[in-house]
C-alpha cells in the first residue's frame, strides 16, 4: 500500500481518503477524549459517545460525553455529559442499537485499581438518545467485564465480546498518591486481561459468560467478533506484551460457548483497537496494520472473502504522518444507504468519514 496514494483531504495534519467531518474537538473544558462510539438512532439521527474528563484515563473524574447530528453527520452538537459518577470514573464501551431500544453498556471503576474493579451496567434510551435511564446491573451476576461491539447472530442470540482482568498475584496492592503501585510491585503480568463473550438467548433478559481466552504472559483484550459464512465465529484481539505486533485470533463453532486456543495472525497491529463488520459473506476489518508497538497509523480498511484467511482488498483511510496516529475506529454499516460510517480518534479530535460500499465491496 502506498501511504500517500489517494489521501486527498487534510485536517490539522491528518490526511484522509474521504472528506472528514469533525464530530468533537478539544476546548478549555474537555481537553481530550478517547474511543468514539458512533450509532444511528431509530429516528435516523446519529449520536457519538466520547470518553473524556480528568487529566488522563483511567481517572476517577472520567465521564462519558454525547454529541448528536440531525443532518447525517454534516454538523454536530456541542458535547454534553451523558454519564458521570460522584466518586468513580465512568466509561461506555458499547452502544447496542441492533434490536429494540438502544442500550449503552456503562462501566465505573476506581483509578487506583486501574480497570481491575470494573463494574458493568446498562442504560436505555426510548427517545432517540435525548434521555437515558439510570444505569442498572446486568442480569445474572455478570458485572465485571468490558463489553465490546455486540451483534445479533443468525440464530437470534445476542453476542457481545468482552474482556476482564484476573488477579493471579499481588492481591495486597497499595495506593500511592491516589494511584496503584501494583505495576511496580507485582508487575502488570499478574493482572492479565483475558477474553470471552456474553451470550443472551432471550433478547437481553439474561446473559451467560462463555470462554476464557488467555495467554500466561500476554494481555489479550478489546476483542471483536465476526460471524463467518459457515456460522462459526472468529474473534480478533488486541495483544500487549507479545514479541511482535499482530492481532491474535480464536474461533468458536458452537455459537460462542467454547473457543479455540488463541494464536497470532499475520495481520500487523501496534497493540490498539480494531473493529469488525460483515456483509454478504465478506469480513471487513478496520485496523492500524503497523507492527511497531505504539505506531497507530495508518488507519485502513481490509476485506476478506475467505473468512479471514486472506485480505486482498486493502484501503488506506487516514494517516497522521507527523503525529501519534489516527486510531480507535468505530462505526456502523448503513445497508440502506450502502455507506460505512467511520468515527476515529486522534485524542484531541474525533472525525467522521463515509466510505461507499462500492469502494471496498465488489
Amino acid at each position: 500500500m502506498d501511504r500517500n496514494d489517494g489521501l486527498a483531504y487534510e485536517h490539522d495534519g491528518v490526511r484522509f481518503a474521504y472528506p472528514p467531518t469533525v464530530i468533537w474537538e478539544e476546548d478549555e473544558r474537555w481537553t481530550y477524549a478517547r474511543e468514539p462510539l458512533l450509532r444511528r438512532m431509530p429516528d435516523d439521527s446519529l449520536v457519538c459517545l466520547h470518553y473524556s474528563g480528568g487529566p488522563r484515563e483511567p481517572d476517577d473524574d472520567n465521564v462519558e460525553l454525547i454529541t448528536r447530528s440531525y443532518d447525517d453527520g454534516a454538523t454536530w452538537s456541542a458535547p454534553q455529559v451523558l454519564f458521570e459518577h460522584p466518586s468513580r470514573g465512568v466509561w461506555v464501551t458499547e452502544l447496542f442499537a441492533e434490536a429494540g431500544s438502544p442500550c449503552a453498556f456503562v462501566h465505573t471503576f476506581e483509578t487506583a485499581n486501574h480497570y481491575g474493579d470494573l463494574h458493568t451496567y446498562r442504560s436505555w434510551t426510548t427517545d432517540h438518545g435525548k434521555s437515558w435511564s439510570e444505569p442498572i446491573s446486568l442480569p445474572g451476576g455478570v458485572g465485571h467485564v468490558s463489553v465490546r461491539q455486540g451483534m445479533v447472530l443468525r440464530d437470534g442470540a445476542w453476542l457481545f465480546p468482552v474482556y476482564w482482568q484476573e488477579v493471579t498475584r499481588g492481591f495486597a496492592w497499595q495506593r500511592r498518591d491516589g494511584r496503584s503501585d501494583r505495576r511496580s510491585s507485582t508487575g502488570q503480568q499478574d493482572w492479565l486481561f483475558c477474553c470471552g463473550v456474553l451470550r443472551s438467548d432471550d433478547e437481553g433478559r439474561s446473559f451467560r459468560l462463555h470462554g476464557s481466552i488467555r495467554h500466561p504472559r500476554f494481555r489479550l483484550w478489546e476483542p471483536n467478533v465476526a460471524e463467518l459464512g459457515d456460522g462459526s465465529l472468529m474473534m480478533l484481539m488486541r495483544v500487549t506484551g507479545a514479541e511482535s505486533g499482530a492481532l491474535w485470533r480464536s474461533d468458536s463453532t458452537d455459537g460462542g460457548v467454547t473457543w479455540s486456543m488463541p494464536h497470532p495472525t499475520d495481520i500487523p497491529n501496534p497493540s490498539t483497537k480494531l473493529t469488525l463488520f460483515t456483509h454478504d459473506g465478506a469480513v471487513i476489518l478496520l485496523n492500524n496494520p503497523n507492527p511497531v508497538i505504539g505506531e497507530r497509523k495508518p488507519l485502513t480498511l481490509w476485506v476478506s472473502h475467505d473468512d479471514g484467511a486472506t485480505w486482498p482488498t486493502q484501503l488506506i483511510l487516514a494517516d497522521h504522518p507527523d503525529g501519534r496516529g489516527v486510531y480507535y475506529p468505530h462505526g456502523l454499516m448503513d445497508r440502506e444507504r450502502q455507506i460505512l460510517y467511520l468515527a476515529c480518534d486522534i485524542k484531541t479530535r474525533h472525525f467522521l468519514i463515509k466510505i461507499p460500499f462500492g469502494d471496498f465491496l465488489a
